[in-house]
């Protein structure tokens, strides 16, 4: 779906932040010297396998996606 005026406003403001962040930090994973070789650490901190956001980061990004889309406004 286009994101466009109405796409951004079924969001909070808080909420729109919180999105772009996420989005933002799928793109990059942080390579700790503390964690093994193949693991990554979340923007959030935890430190899981694979790349990009931890489970609970990725499962909030499609939850606010969904709510953008359409989905019911609010928690």
């Amino acid at each position: 779906m286009k994101r466009d005026k109405e796409w951004w406003a079924r969001l909070s403001s808080s909420e729109r932040i919180e999105l772009v962040g996420l989005e933002r930090d799928a793109k990059h994973s942080h390579r700790r010297s503390y964690i093994p070789d193949d693991c990554v650490e979340c923007a959030c901190g935890t430190p899981h396998s694979g790349s990009g956001l931890c489970p609970l980061c990725q499962s909030r990004m499609i939850e606010l996606l969904k709510q953008a889309e359409g989905g019911r406004k609010g928690r």
